[in-house]
């Protein structure tokens, strides 16, 4: 019989797999979104977190962190939005922050571009990025 709680806490108690290993929900961050966009959204976490050297699973977290985690953050979900071509509402689906999260997050990143520095830095990502892209299909834009 499989107990419908686990015995330390007040949780439903998950059932094991045919493998033998349990089961478990998707993280928040990836309910709602099809494949493709989850696996997007997690390269343009990869590109961030390696450019801001932070690790990838600090960017989906659900709370508010430290300046570099939150400008990574934002930097990939500009990626994921301007490059990958992710409306925004599944962009928020896949970072688990909600629209006007998103939409807030891809604004602060284009009023940065003034700066020509930071500019040129999301400019070399988004060459990154789309290199990457364009060798997974994910661009539909081949030779940019």
């Amino acid at each position: 019989m499989i107990p419908l709680h686990d015995e330390k806490s007040a949780r439903p108690a998950q059932a094991a797999s045919p493998t033998g290993l349990q089961d478990k929900e998707p993280p928040r961050s990836l309910v709602g979104c099809d494949l493709r966009e989850r696996g997007l959204c997690r390269l343009a976490s990869a590109i961030a977190a390696t450019h801001f050297g932070i690790e990838i699973e600090a960017i989906g977290r659900p709370y508010r962190s430290d300046a570099a985690t939150c400008d990574a953050r934002h930097v990939a979900i500009y990626l994921a939005h301007v490059v990958f071509q992710i409306p925004l509402g599944r962009t928020g689906e896949a970072f688990g922050r909600d629209r006007s999260s998103i939409a807030y997050a891809i604004r602060k990143i284009e009023d940065r571009r003034d700066d020509a520095h930071f500019d040129a830095m999301i400019g070399r990502l988004e060459a990154l990025a789309h290199s990457i892209g364009d060798v997974v299909g994910a661009t539909g834009e081949p030779g940019r």
